[in-house]
C-alpha cells in the first residue's frame, strides 16, 4: 500500500469515525437567561456560556469579575473540567479569549491580566442562538476595551460556539472567533510568552508546590501507580515542560475526580493563523493556551481580522491520543493534507 493511499484511508476512517456518532446523536438544547447561555444534551448541560459575571466568591477581589467566557464545561458524566475565580490566579476563568503585550494608540494594554486594572474584554451582545443540522449553538459579540482612561472599544470580537451531535461518550463543540479592530487604528498583539484563547481547569488540579511536572506517584505498597493530579500533554506526547511553546494541533488536560479521570482536548484547525499554533503549557497550573503571538507580533485591523477555530473534546477517561488524531483530520477534511 503506498503512503498517499493509506494517507487517503485514513482520512475516510476518521471522516467516518466522527460522522458516524449523529447516529446515535443526543437530543440538544439550548436554553438563555439574563445571564448566561446553557447548551444541554438529554437534559445534561454541556456548556455554559456567562453573558454576566459569576458573583465573585468571598476572599476573591471584585476586580475579577468577567463576563463572555465558557464556564461550567461537562464531561458525559457531569465532571466539570473549567474553574471560574480560581483562588491561585482568579483572572484565569473557564475558557477565555485575552491578548496580554499589545500597543494601541501608543498605549500598553493588558487584556488579560485584569488586576492591573488597564484593559479587559467584556460580553457585548447576543447576536443568535440556534439548533441547525443535529448541531446546537450561538453567535455572541465581545469587546476588548480599555478600562483606564481614556476609555477606547479597541476590538469586536465574535465568537460562535457550536455543540456537535456526538454518540454521547463524549462532548464535541466548536469556538470559532474572528476579531476586527473598532477603529482606525492597529492593535499590535507583541511577541509574549501567553495570550489568545485559554482553558483553564480546576485549582485542585494544580500540581502541588515546587513540582513544575506531572510524575505518578505510588500508593503505600509502591506497587501500584496512582494518576498524577493532572497532566498536560500535547500531539507530539510532550508534557508540559517538554512541549511549552511547541507548535502544536492539539493539547490534552486531565485532571482525577473522585478517583477517575476527565479530559478536555483542544484542537486548532489547519487554517487558523501561524497553525499550527505554539501552545503555552503551564509548569504547575492547570492551564494552557494556543499563542500565535509567542514567534512574533503581529496586527489586527479592520481590514485583517484575527480569525481562529478550536474545538473541544471533552471526555470520561483519557482519550486514545490516535482517536484524538482522527477527530482533527475529520475536522480538518483537506485542510489536513
Amino acid at each position: 500500500m503506498t503512503l498517499t493511499t493509506r494517507s487517503l484511508l485514513s482520512s475516510l476512517l476518521a471522516a467516518w469515525c466522527l460522522l458516524a456518532s449523529p447516529i446515535a446523536a443526543a437530543d440538544l438544547q439550548v436554553k438563555e437567561t439574563d445571564a448566561a447561555i446553557e447548551i444541554a444534551s438529554d437534559g445534561k448541560s454541556v456548556l455554559v456560556y456567562n453573558k454576566q459575571s459569576p458573583p465573585v466568591p468571598d476572599g476573591i477581589d471584585p476586580i475579577y469579575h468577567r463576563s463572555g467566557f465558557l464556564h461550567p464545561v461537562a464531561s458525559p458524566a457531569g465532571n466539570v473540567v473549567t474553574a471560574a475565580f480560581p483562588a491561585d490566579h482568579p483572572h484565569q476563568q473557564g475558557i477565555f479569549s485575552a491578548w496580554v503585550r499589545t500597543n494601541y494608540d501608543g498605549r500598553e494594554i493588558d487584556f488579560w491580566n485584569l488586576a492591573g486594572g488597564v484593559g479587559r474584554v467584556s460580553h457585548e451582545r447576543v447576536v443568535k442562538t440556534f439548533t441547525e443540522n443535529e448541531s446546537a449553538g450561538f453567535e455572541v459579540d465581545l469587546i476588548h476595551h480599555t478600562v483606564a482612561e481614556p476609555k477606547v472599544d479597541i476590538l469586536r470580537e465574535r465568537w460562535r460556539i457550536t455543540v456537535q451531535p456526538t454518540d454521547g461518550s463524549y462532548r464535541c463543540f466548536d469556538l470559532q472567533t474572528t476579531q476586527q479592530a473598532l477603529t482606525d487604528k492597529p492593535l499590535t498583539v507583541k511577541k509574549y510568552h501567553y495570550g489568545g484563547v485559554a482553558t483553564r481547569g480546576p485549582a485542585r488540579w494544580s500540581l502541588p508546590s515546587g513540582k513544575k511536572a506531572a510524575a505518578k506517584t505510588s500508593d503505600a505498597d509502591n506497587e501500584k501507580p496512582s494518576e498524577p493530579i493532572s497532566e498536560i500533554v500535547d500531539e507530539h506526547g510532550h508534557d508540559r515542560i517538554a512541549g511549552n511553546h511547541h507548535p502544536t494541533r492539539w493539547v490534552t488536560l486531565s485532571g482525577t475526580e473522585e478517583g477517575e479521570v476527565v479530559c478536555i482536548t483542544m484542537l486548532g484547525h489547519a487554517d487558523n493563523f501561524r497553525a499550527p499554533q505554539p501552545a503555552r503549557l503551564h509548569p504547575s497550573m492547570p492551564y494552557f493556551c494556543f499563542a500565535p503571538c509567542v514567534t512574533g507580533e503581529f496586527q489586527i485591523t479592520k481590514d485583517q481580522p484575527y480569525e481562529a477555530s478550536f474545538r473541544f473534546l471533552v471526555t470520561d477517561g483519557k482519550p486514545d491520543p490516535a482517536w484524538i488524531e482522527q477527530q482533527w483530520q475529520a475536522w480538518c477534511g483537506d485542510k489536513a493534507e
